[in-house]
């Protein structure tokens, strides 16, 4: 580790983490490896590029694996710009109803796909069919590039700030711009909030905690006060609150309770369905860690 607790960077080229012939048995690589940089990307997700680009996405290698049965799945190995980005794009792909799979920092199965991360590395694993001897081959690779990358990294900071009792854990997602929080809340726009860097957790049915970090307090409390005009408006509200009161709390457009609240560089929203009244204590429990 480096004196800024960075992982070190690992090889330049992607392939020397590709499982061979002579670790993965009777799986061969079909054909050779495809390697996409930068905004290359785009040519091979078509679609999807622009959240990876938000993370920090810097090179991906994919290979894909056949037996002589005809069985197959393909692997990608994502170098991010950091730890920190490769965690929130395997946060943003994993799924609430995946197994937590002990492979890499974290790992997951749900159904035909593995995901894992492992220092700035994110590495997805998509089987072609749900045949067992599919998923022990895709398995069986998954664990062979985790031997592989050398580089350990913690979470990002900002994850310790969720309050833990009560926490659903597979829901936490760490995100580093709009593109992540809309694919969450789309309700505000980028403008008024303008996100550079949060985390999602869920509490419970309809209990949701948005915790937004910024640079200052002085770009906190203007974006807070942009946000609570922004939502006034968008719900109709006839009682608007005075302009940086806080807590704030109104309906929002899908007729849920959003509570919003400014703690020196922070804002917090907390989303709630009807007959949830949680964001009070979890602005607490935030106010105390930070």
């Amino acid at each position: 580790m480096s004196s800024s607790g960075q992982s070190q960077p690992g090889p330049t080229d992607l392939k020397s983490y590709l499982p061979s012939g002579q670790d993965t048995g009777e799986w061969r690589g079909d054909g050779p490896p495809q390697e996409f940089k930068g905004d290359d990307l785009y040519l091979y997700i078509d679609g999807g590029a622009e959240i990876y680009r938000e993370y920090g996405f810097e090179q991906v290698v994919v290979q894909d694996y056949k037996n002589l049965g005809g069985k197959g799945f393909s692997l990608e190995i994502f170098r991010m710009s950091n730890p920190e980005a490769a965690f929130g794009m395997y946060t943003f792909k994993r799924s609430p109803k995946g197994k937590v799979i002990s492979i890499g920092a974290e790992g997951q199965m749900e159904d035909y796909y593995l995901n894992f991360w492992k220092g700035p590395y994110l590495v997805t694993l998509t089987a072609y069919d749900t045949d067992a001897k599919t998923m022990d081959g895709l398995t069986l690779a998954a664990r062979i590039v985790d031997k592989k990358i050398h580089e350990e990294a913690k979470r990002p900071s900002l994850i310790a700030v969720l309050p833990g009792e009560g926490l659903v854990e597979t829901s936490v997602r760490y995100f580093r711009g709009y593109l992540g929080f809309m694919n969450l809340y789309s309700s505000l726009g980028k403008e008024e909030l303008g996100v550079r860097e949060g985390v999602k957790g869920d509490y419970g049915v309809g209990c949701l905690l948005f915790i937004l970090r910024y640079q200052s307090e002085q770009e906190s409390r203007a974006r807070f006060s942009a946000a609570q005009l922004a939502i006034e408006k968008s719900t109709g509200s006839k009682e608007p609150q005075p302009v940086g009161a806080q807590p704030v709390r109104l309906k929002d457009d899908h007729g849920k309770f959003l509570s919003l609240h400014r703690i020196k560089n922070y804002i917090l929203l907390c989303l709630e369905a009807p007959g949830s009244n949680r964001s009070s204590e979890l602005f607490g429990a935030v106010n105390k860690s930070i």
